[in-house]
């Protein structure tokens, strides 16, 4: 299996599937300098992996991340090009042509939190304590605030950045901010799984589904609108939409073939879980 071994990261490659630990066990997987360097570099080989359709982004140890280091705050080592490399690093995560999940344990605070805003999806367990507290460190959490608000609305983005109050997975669930909640030994399992899922689904249109979703925000109707036309020829171009369409006209075949009282190849009826007298399923 390809793997890349950083300072504070550990980036794995297994065919379309690759997973990016944060690897600083002993500091709750704090953010130094090391680490944001290493956010940088990690995400610069994801992207540059072309086989990679799905990325999950988890904590090693008994934390998804606890925020930027504190010996980085207390010491003044925070400059504005501390920052600035962070967010080029968030940014590729969430740039990435690839579908990412968050597997959200133990504590998930500041930039911590603002690493699971960049992912597409988010599964967090039970025992999940999260928070984006940078206002009461004299700070404002980089472009945390702003992803927060789309995915949220301002009304609950302005109330969780600006007390910088801890709450739960639960909690992050009511306001739409986490996907799912586990039990704290599922969650391996769950992502997992969840990976599985979206590996099987045409990775053409997911991809094409997901720079929409995030351009919602930036761009007019009638750019969208261009682009749209765009995605959608190059989805009906794409393999694995004519083997889904193949897979559904062999489908209408056995139903038309059922209600004729056999199927191709002298098996009579249709699918028990296809009922003759449903319409056909069609994919959107």
């Amino acid at each position: 299996m390809p793997t890349l071994n950083l300072e504070t990261m550990r980036c794995e490659l297994d065919g379309h599937l690759a997973r990016l630990r944060l690897n600083r066990p002993e500091a709750l997987n704090a953010a130094n300098w090391a680490w944001v360097q290493d956010l940088v570099t990690a995400t610069d080989y994801l992207a540059r992996n072309v086989e990679t359709r799905v990325v999950i982004v988890s904590g090693e140890g008994r934390a998804f991340c606890s925020g930027l280091d504190t010996k980085e705050l207390s010491e003044g080592h925070l400059t504005v090009d501390w920052f600035a490399t962070w967010e080029r690093g968030v940014l590729a995560l969430a740039n990435l042509n690839a579908i990412t999940i968050a597997a959200i344990h133990g504590y998930c605070l500041g930039g911590g939190l603002q690493v699971t805003l960049a992912c597409d999806l988010r599964i967090a367990t039970t025992d999940a304590v999260l928070s984006i507290p940078a206002v009461r460190e004299g700070l404002v959490a980089a472009l945390g605030p702003m992803r927060l608000t789309r995915l949220i609305g301002a009304g609950p983005a302005k109330q969780l950045c600006l007390l910088g109050h801890r709450f739960s997975a639960q909690q992050g669930l009511n306001l739409g901010l986490i996907n799912e909640v586990v039990a704290p030994g599922e969650l391996e399992d769950r992502a997992l799984a969840l990976a599985q899922e979206l590996l099987a689904i045409p990775f053409t249109a997911l991809l094409h589904t997901k720079r929409q979703i995030d351009a919602a925000f930036d761009k007019d109707p009638a750019t969208l609108m261009t682009e749209m036309i765009a995605a959608e020829a190059d989805c009906l171009r794409s393999p694995e939409h004519l083997a889904a369409m193949a897979a559904y006209r062999e489908e209408l075949a056995r139903r038309e073939w059922g209600s004729r009282g056999a199927a191709p190849g002298g098996v009579s009826g249709v699918s028990p879980d296809l009922p003759s007298s449903s319409p056909p399923e069609v994919a959107r």
